[in-house]
């Protein structure tokens, strides 16, 4: 009897070892924040920085913005205009592209949104990366002016 007991338990060991080989490396996720700076023609320069230790490394290069709307609307009396955008950043590890939803304020003087972002397309050594999440941005002179923009979120890398 304690033998067959000796034998399951090996065989048990067994399997679950050739499971876990032949499931790879797991994938795992890692917090970015990408810095965008640019103006309103859509055209800027980002900074991708790794805010924890992982597989991306930091980069930089050219952002490129393909923006859709607005669709205005009224919350609580404050006029929001709403966004879909496109964002394009190629740099020497290779392109991300995302698709973001962000709601733009009027200050009275400088715009202001949030908003959240998911990836959609990746090349070079990003290939197979996916990803989410939050932005903030401020245009400056009624959104006709310098913008400052930071994306955060995590990347998952296969």
């Amino acid at each position: 009897m304690k033998s067959r007991h000796v034998l399951f338990v090996a065989l048990a060991v067994a399997v679950t070892v050739v499971s876990v080989a032949a499931a790879g490396p797991a994938a795992t996720k890692q917090r970015v924040a990408i810095a965008i700076k640019g103006n309103d023609s859509g055209l800027g320069t980002f900074v991708l920085t790794p805010l924890q230790a992982g597989a991306l490394k930091a980069d930089a290069g050219t952002a490129n913005v393909v923006i859709r709307g607005p669709k205005v609307v009224i919350r609580d009396g404050q006029r929001v205009e709403i966004f879909n955008s496109t964002w394009t950043f190629s740099g020497k590890h290779g392109t991300l592209t995302t698709r973001e939803r962000l709601d733009w304020i009027d200050t009275g003087d400088a715009f202001i949104g949030v908003g959240t972002w998911r990836v959609v397309r990746a090349t070079g050594e990003y290939v197979g990366v996916t990803g989410n999440g939050r932005s903030a941005h401020v245009g400056q002179n009624h959104g006709n002016g310098a913008w400052i923009i930071r994306h955060d979120g995590f990347l998952t890398v296969p």
